[in-house]
C-alpha cells in the first residue's frame, strides 16, 4: 500500500513537472510574441526573439531611427515598459539582415550596464530556430541627397558651382545585398560648357554584398557604378584586430566612362584602371577621435598616402585630412551632420525620406596638376557613406546606448 502511494506521489510530481514546463514555454512564447508586435510599430524589422528566463536574446534590423545607436536604446524602452521582468539583453544588431554588434544591457539598482562587441555566434545560435517577423526584403527606400559643388580656381569670375538633386532607390534584396540606383539631376550651376555636371549623371548605380560579417572579419564586394565617372568592380576585407582597431585592403577595378548629348553614356578606351589601398583605422573611446591612415594606388593611377583625424560629437563628425601623393600635397577638412529626424519609420513598401546625415569634404587643391590630374580620389559604393552612417564601432555605439539608457544623451 505504502509502495502504491509513493508511485502515485512520483507520477503527480511529473505530471505537476510537464504542466509547470507547458505553462511556462507558453508563457514565454507568449512574450516574444508581445515583444515582436512591439518592435514592429516601432518600426524595426527582420525581427527575432526567444525569451530564456529573465533574458531577451533579440535581432534587428533598424530603419527607422538616425544613427547605429537609437534603435539599441528605443527597443530596450520598448521592450522594458512591456515586459518588465525582463532584465538582460542580448540584442544583435544588424545591417542589410548582416549582423554588426551585439548589445549586452541589463539593468542593476536603477542604472543600466552596457557593453558593446562582436561577439554574436552565441546569441544567434540560440535565435537560429526563430523566423524573423516584418522582413525588410524588397522594400524601397528614395532617399533624396543634396550635393552642393564650389570650385575657387578660375580667374575670370571668383568660383564655379552646381547644385544637384540626387534621389537614391536602394532595396535589400537578401541578407547582405544592397542595389541601388541613383541619377543626379542638375538644377542650378554655373559651369564650363564642356563640364559633364552640366548633364544628368549617374551616382552610385550597383549591386553591393556583404559576404561575411563576424567577430573578427568583415567581407564585401560591389559591381556598378561608384563615382560620376568610373564603373567596374571592388572588394573590401576589415580584420578586426583588437578593440578599436580595423586593418582593412580594398581593391577595385575600374573604367573611366563619360556623357554627351549626342553619344549619351561612353566607356572612354584604355581607361581601365587597377586601385587599391590599405588602412589602419583606430578609435580612441577617452577623445572620441577616430585616426585613419592610409595608403596604395588611387582612383585615377597616383600613388599616395592619407591622413584623417575625425572628431565625433554624438552624431556629429567633423575631421581634417592631409595627402601626399605624385609629388603633391594637399589638406582639407570634411564632416557628417544630421539632416533628417531622429525617426522615419517606414510604413509602406515604398518610402521617400531625406538622408540621415548631409556630408561633404573641402579640398583645398591648391596646384593646378593636382586638380588636372585629379590626384588623391577615391569613391564610395554606396551614397550614404561618410563617418556617421553605418558606424559600427563597438566602443562608440557602447557610450551612447547606455548616456541615453541612462538619460545622459539626447
Amino acid at each position: 500500500m505504502n509502495y502504491l502511494c509513493a508511485e502515485y506521489r512520483v507520477y503527480r510530481y511529473i505530471i505537476c513537472l510537464f504542466m509547470l514546463t507547458i505553462i511556462s514555454v507558453s508563457a514565454r512564447a507568449q512574450d516574444s510574441s508581445q515583444i515582436v508586435s512591439v518592435l514592429k510599430t516601432e518600426g524595426f524589422e527582420d525581427i527575432r526573439a526567444k525569451v530564456i528566463a529573465d533574458t531577451l536574446y533579440l535581432t534587428i534590423e533598424d530603419r527607422a531611427h538616425r544613427g547605429t545607436f537609437r534603435g539599441a536604446v528605443a527597443a530596450i524602452r520598448q521592450v522594458t515598459d512591456t515586459c518588465p521582468e525582463i532584465q538582460n539583453f542580448e540584442m544583435v544588431l544588424t545591417d542589410y539582415k548582416m549582423p554588426q554588434l551585439i548589445v549586452h544591457a541589463f539593468k542593476r539598482e536603477g542604472t543600466w550596464d552596457v557593453s558593446v562587441d562582436r561577439h554574436m555566434k552565441q546569441a544567434l545560435e540560440v535565435l537560429s530556430d526563430v523566423k524573423p517577423q516584418a522582413a525588410s526584403t524588397g522594400k524601397i527606400d528614395i532617399t533624396v541627397f543634396p550635393m552642393v559643388s564650389l570650385v575657387n580656381n578660375k580667374l575670370d569670375h571668383l568660383f564655379d558651382y552646381c547644385v544637384s538633386i540626387a534621389p537614391a532607390f536602394a532595396a535589400t534584396l537578401w541578407p547582405g545585398a544592397r542595389l541601388t540606383l541613383q541619377p543626379i539631376f542638375p538644377i542650378l550651376y554655373q559651369l564650363d560648357q564642356d563640364d559633364t555636371k552640366r548633364f544628368i549623371q549617374i551616382g552610385n548605380t550597383n549591386l553591393s554584398q556583404q559576404i561575411l560579417s563576424t567577430k573578427h572579419w568583415h567581407l564585401s564586394a560591389a559591381a556598378g557604378f561608384f563615382h560620376t565617372e568610373r564603373a567596374g568592380v571592388q572588394a573590401k576585407a576589415i580584420f578586426h584586430a583588437i578593440r578599436n582597431l580595423d586593418i582593412s585592403l580594398e581593391a577595385g577595378y575600374t573604367y573611366r566612362f563619360n556623357y554627351t548629348r549626342a553619344k549619351g553614356i561612353g566607356f572612354v578606351r584604355d581607361s581601365h584602371q587597377l586601385n587599391f589601398m590599405a588602412r589602419a583605422s583606430y578609435y580612441e573611446p577617452h577623445t572620441r577621435l577616430q585616426i585613419d591612415l592610409q595608403g596604395g594606388r588611387f582612383l585615377y593611377g597616383d600613388y599616395g598616402g592619407r591622413l584623417d583625424v575625425t572628431r565625433h560629437f554624438g552624431e556629429f563628425a567633423i575631421g581634417v585630412y592631409g595627402i601626399l601623393t605624385g609629388g603633391e600635397h594637399n589638406v582639407g577638412f570634411h564632416f557628417a551632420i544630421p539632416m533628417s529626424g531622429k525617426r522615419q519609420r517606414r510604413n509602406a513598401f515604398v518610402r521617400l525620406r531625406l538622408p540621415e546625415y548631409f556630408a561633404a569634404e573641402y579640398s583645398m587643391q591648391s596646384y593646378f596638376r593636382y586638380w588636372e590630374e585629379k590626384m588623391g580620389q577615391g569613391y564610395t559604393t554606396q551614397p550614404d557613406q561618410n563617418r556617421a552612417a553605418h558606424h559600427w564601432e563597438p566602443a562608440f555605439v557602447e557610450e551612447y546606448v547606455r548616456k541615453m539608457l541612462n538619460n545622459n544623451f539626447k
